[in-house]
């Protein structure tokens, strides 16, 4: 079976986080395995090696966690058990990077940096639990730039507790002035089992209500827009030919491995989830098998849900053809009652090629997407 990309998870992290519930694990208490992580991850390659083809790759992703917590020469092992890809990105961190490191990154093969911003605002920092400044969000961009970087990636968190409208317009702007090719815009979604969501439910800390989050996207939107970014995915903004091309193909619904602690593969009907603890993936490395925790066959239904609302978060939307020339369904007639719908409530534009969000449906883009599971 042919895989466009790969994406390898990177578990380790200086500390956790106020809002996140990825699966990451503070570095001091994990020592041991985050040595012979890297060869975990190969470990787990060799079981699919047999029944995949990798030839041509076109992205790996290292994600996290922290991935920058690596060594170059750990990013060259891990890079070495793949044919080149085109493009390499690798998530990161501000202070866990210096000039040096992101020489060594790149010279290593990464091409594509993402820097976790998330705010240029020292309260909002302080308050996220992120570890480092704006100071140095700035100069490793800066830095990134003098080792070689020709595409770098900026996130930026709106709906924050404490966060208003001029906050995020200053952060905008900021992020602006630092000219990357990219930028990532998240919504603050308070998960369960978070510090934040413990603060919410004793009332120390109120997110920002719908209303102003969306005001602060449609404000990003027209701000980015003016700047030279296309809005090409609901949380994305490129410069033109800078899109992400690795979360390309998951909207797009293409084959992908994932690797490591956590991480998540689909292949056609077929996804799996790896082991979410670090005892439970090395145990079944050990015992030479796949540590996937759980898996789903979906069926040509659930696959067609999928493609629907996972393409309508792109700009371009759903092409009526290639749909109906992929799946043997034409759209228009299987989903006519949601599209219907949702065209009514001016939340999706329709023509006789495709369907896609309208400004309003990008706002409200859950509501759409929830016709069609």
């Amino acid at each position: 079976m042919k895989i466009a990309s790969v994406y390898i998870h990177i578990p380790f992290c200086l500390r956790k986080c106020n809002y996140c519930d990825f699966v990451s694990y503070p570095l001091a208490d994990c020592s041991t395995v985050r040595g012979h992580y890297p060869q975990l991850v190969l470990q787990e390659l060799e079981l699919y090696r047999e029944e995949l083809d990798f030839s041509p790759l076109r992205t790996i992703y290292f994600g996290g966690g922290t991935p920058s917590i690596l060594e170059a020469a750990e990013i060259s092992q891990l890079l070495a058990a793949f044919p080149a890809a085109t493009e390499i990105t690798l998530e990161a961190n501000p202070e866990t990077l210096d000039e040096a490191k992101l020489a060594a990154f790149y010279q290593a093969g990464i091409n594509r940096l993402s820097l976790g911003v998330q705010s240029f605002k020292p309260q909002l920092l302080t308050s996220m639990g992120r570890g480092h400044t704006s100071e140095q969000s700035q100069a490793m961009v800066a830095a990134a730039r003098r080792a070689g970087f020709a595409n770098i990636n900026i996130d930026l968190i709106y709906g924050l507790p404490g966060q208003n409208l001029q906050d995020w317009q200053e952060d905008i702007a900021d992020a602006l002035a630092l000219g990357t090719e990219h930028i990532s815009l998240y919504s603050l979604t308070v998960e369960e089992g978070t510090p934040w969501w413990q603060m919410e439910r004793d009332g120390l800390i109120c997110p920002a209500d719908q209303d102003l989050s969306a005001d602060m996207l449609e404000y990003a939107i027209d701000a980015l827009a003016a700047a030279g970014y296309r809005h090409y995915e609901i949380s994305n903004f490129a410069r033109p030919g800078f899109e992400s091309q690795h979360n390309l193909a998951y909207w797009r619904r293409e084959n992908y491995l994932g690797l490591g602690v956590a991480a998540a593969g689909c292949m056609l009907n077929y996804r799996y989830y790896n082991h979410r603890t670090l005892a439970a993936y090395q145990t079944m490395l050990e015992k030479g098998q796949r540590p996937v925790f759980d898996e789903e066959h979906l069926t040509i239904d659930q696959v067609m849900s999928e493609a629907i609302f996972l393409g309508l978060r792109l700009a371009e939307g759903i092409n009526f053809k290639s749909f109906a020339e992929q799946y043997g369904v034409n759209p228009l007639k299987r989903y006519r009652k949601q599209i219907r719908k949702m065209a009514e409530a001016g939340l999706l534009e329709v023509n006789e090629k495709g369907m896609y969000l309208s400004r309003r449906g990008v706002l409200l883009g859950n509501e759409v997407f929830m016709q069609f599971v």
